[in-house]
């Protein structure tokens, strides 16, 4: 004899519901998901990296601007002490100011000196930034391209998870509430397979061999019985 309607319906009840579950974890375990947030994480990294320098450069900035006030006053008091020189004479005082104008001929390179430092720091600075900005913005186009192309699978995966869902409530329907709640009862406990069909004195679930006893009793009752093993619902041929 073959299977009846609820039994035929409750096997391939059982086969969508494996699919059902490869298709959630192919959503949930789309390698998509792996590269689109190791892409993210390299753009955060970059981003703080942006931050830092950018926080650096204004502070050699400041500098640089500090030094050139510095060096715009030593000029401008060389230019007065210049002026003094050419217009006095005498030697004492001539003296005095050349060495003072010595002075600050001295201190005004230094300052030169480590201005043109900050500055070659600063355009290191202006170099690396502008790779930095450059990748990041690369890592911005993998990441629109890797999640289009997750919406598409998610799309696709989607539309197999639609039509899966409605044959399994048509196939449900004509399964008795009983047997449907032991089925989703036993499934959630054995890994989602909740039925399992008859074969040769063994459960298609466990693959244990029933003791002889309770294999002619599985064979010769009425309705949908349980294998004394595992507890799954057993289909079986009579």
């Amino acid at each position: 004899m073959a299977l009846t309607k609820e039994e035929q319906s409750l096997l391939e009840a059982q086969e969508i519901d494996i699919k059902l579950g490869q298709v959630n974890d192919g959503l949930e375990k789309a390698p998509h998901k792996q590269r689109i947030a190791a892409t993210r994480a390299k753009i955060a990294e970059g981003e703080k990296r942006v931050v830092l320098i950018e926080t650096a450069r204004t502070d050699l900035e400041k500098k640089i601007s500090d030094l050139q006030v510095e060096i715009d006053e030593f000029s401008e008091r060389m230019k007065i002490h210049q002026a003094t020189m050419q217009q006095s004479s005498d030697h004492r005082e001539v003296e005095s100011l050349s060495k003072e104008l010595e002075t600050l001929l001295k201190q005004k390179e230094k300052r030169e000196n480590e201005a043109m430092t900050f500055m070659e720091k600063r355009a290191e600075f202006d170099e690396v930034l502008a790779d930095t900005s450059e990748k990041i913005e690369q890592l911005r186009k993998a990441e629109a391209d890797e999640l289009a192309s997750f919406k598409e699978y998610f799309a696709k995966l989607k539309a197999v998870h639609t039509a899966l869902t409605e044959k399994r409530n048509e196939l449900l329907a004509s399964i008795s509430e009983e047997n449907i709640e032991s089925y989703e009862k036993v499934r959630a406990a054995k890994n989602g397979i909740g039925v399992a069909l008859y074969e040769s004195g063994k459960c298609g679930g466990c693959q244990v061999m029933i003791p002889a006893a309770k294999r002619a009793e599985i064979e010769t009752v009425e309705g949908i019985v349980t294998c004394p093993g595992c507890r799954r619902l057993l289909v079986v041929e009579k």
